[in-house]
């Protein structure tokens, strides 16, 4: 029999046949994800009944919704240091089960503090299984198959969000309020067979990623949690409260962000391998990857506002409402990673932004009368262009990154992608805001609200056009595509950064 191949330092060894086809660990990687990223969601519509059931205020239940959030987006950039450090499948692995427990105690949590904390904790567990979940996925398949897995995968990230209010809602109305918690023990059990079966094992890992700094750490989870903290409480505070909060945090999170790239640069053995940008694709996708979340994210938090607030829809329906959105952009993610594996990247990801920029201008258009018949030729639109952005991007990103180095860029991938939405959702809800001053249910409020979302729409519209523009600076059609720069060899120490920037296109 025909031995496997050496593993790759800091990676996984290239699957063959003697294991598990690259497809299973897709599976694998596809469950524990959608578990995560449902959560996000999922516990929107159920806000209302959380009140309920804790005798609580609305201010008080909205922190099991930012307490995961936050959680998240602090736990995210740590993830590829403890992947270097304890290798990924394990540290992967252990975080589903540490969510599917956490969703337990959330479940039998009796007061709200309590459920705070679970939530917490499942925004911890998620942050790291979300990127090393998408590293291991990135090393596991072949370059010249990267596009359509992430395609595949891709169906995952728009189809979650999309069904978690759907979710909630069902179980929210059934009278089974509790089990929007318990519904991820299963999921996560069988995530974490399915990822012990068909994940492969780590390779050796280099040894200057054997020690974690922990004032780095300190400095990752103040930065990051100010910028999130400050975009929380920006899209959800009122006029008369939280304004001296907002700058302060903003101010706490930008300055521990500075010194921790200071001490970054200068360090050995970096927690955050910032030297990654030197690479052009990783940083034209980085900055794509950060900016895109304002119209991809954008579109999905305005339009359902927009529903309830001026036609009065309830919550659910407006869920319902995004499944034209979430059914084109599946089968566009798929289809644009084809197209990345045979032209590049350039061809899908301006087009995708596009067709984005299109879909929300005939929303923006609608913004006076969102009827859910009259929406779904604009949802398609937008939804086929949408489809194209997060899976490509993210393939595209790490394509000349170092095989030992792609956990780390994930994490940092994924970590500035989570404030950008927080951001991009804060200011288009402050936006749509802004100028309403007649109380609501009047008819001035209503021809007040659908200015703000008129003007929430034209920003998200032109940052659409923004990444389309830088789009084209990425290589592929109509010039050759570029094959993969090989990897560095293994143990190469990447505080120096990687060896060779990719070229221009």
């Amino acid at each position: 029999m025909k031995r496997d191949a050496p593993p790759v330092a800091g990676g996984a060894p290239p699957a063959t046949r003697g294991g598990p086809s690259p497809w299973k660990t897709l599976l694998a990687v596809s469950v524990g994800s959608f578990m995560t990223i449902l959560d996000v969601t999922v516990v929107n519509v159920a806000i209302h009944s959380l009140q309920q059931e804790y005798a609580a205020s609305t201010a008080a239940v909205q922190w099991v919704v930012s307490a995961y959030a936050l959680a998240l987006g602090i736990a995210t950039p740590l993830a590829g240091a403890l992947g270097e450090r304890f290798g990924t499948k394990r540290v992967y692995l252990i975080s589903l089960g540490c969510f599917a427990a956490a969703s337990l105690l959330c479940g039998l949590a009796p007061t709200l503090p309590l459920l705070i904390v679970a939530r917490a904790l499942q925004g911890i567990a998620g942050g790291f299984a979300l990127p090393l979940g998408s590293a291991r996925l990135f090393t596991t398949f072949p370059a010249e198959k990267r596009g359509l897995a992430f395609g595949v995968f891709g169906v995952v990230l728009v189809f979650a969000p999309t069904v978690g209010p759907l979710v909630g809602g069902a179980f929210v109305d059934a009278g089974l309020l509790r089990w929007i918690f318990f519904i991820n023990v299963p999921i996560g059990a069988l995530g974490v067979l399915l990822g012990s079966r068909f994940i492969l094992p780590d390779g050796p890992r280099p040894a200057a990623a054997r020690r974690i700094g922990l004032p780095s750490v300190g400095l990752v989870c103040v930065g990051f949690g100010g910028l999130l903290l400050g975009a929380s409480l920006l899209g959800s505070r009122t006029a008369s409260s939280g304004g001296a909060a907002v700058p302060a945090a903003f101010a706490v999170g930008a300055l521990a962000l500075a010194v921790l790239v200071a001490v970054q640069l200068r360090s050995a053995a970096p927690l955050l391998h910032l030297r990654l940008y030197r690479i052009r694709t990783y940083a034209i996708g980085s900055v794509i990857n950060a900016l895109g979340q304002i119209p991809f994210f954008g579109t999905q938090f305005l339009l359902p506002l927009s529903m309830q607030v001026v036609r009065g829809v309830s919550a659910l329906d407006a869920g319902l409402a995004l499944l034209p959105l979430a059914l084109a952009s599946g089968v566009a993610g798929v289809l644009a990673g084809r197209v990345r594996d045979r032209w590049g990247p350039r061809l899908p990801l301006t087009a995708g932004f596009l067709l984005l920029a299109g879909g929300i201008a005939l929303l923006r258009a609608r913004a006076s009368d969102p009827d859910p018949l009259g929406l779904v030729g604009p949802l398609l639109l937008a939804g086929a262009g949408a489809g194209a952005i997060p899976p490509t991007t993210q393939v595209t990103a790490l394509s000349d990154v170092p095989r030992e180095a792609v956990g780390n860029g994930t994490a940092l991938l994924q970590a500035t992608q989570r404030v950008c939405q927080a951001l991009g959702v804060a200011v288009l809800a402050t936006l749509v805001a802004r100028d309403v001053t007649a109380p609501a249910g009047s008819p001035v409020f209503r021809t007040e609200y659908v200015a703000g979302l008129s003007t929430a729409y034209t920003v998200a519209m032109y940052a659409a056009l923004v990444c389309a523009a830088l789009a084209v600076l990425l290589p592929g059609w109509p010039a050759p595509h570029p094959k993969p720069l090989p990897t560095t060899a293994p143990g190469k120490d990447l505080a120096s950064g990687p060896e060779t920037p990719s070229e221009a296109p």
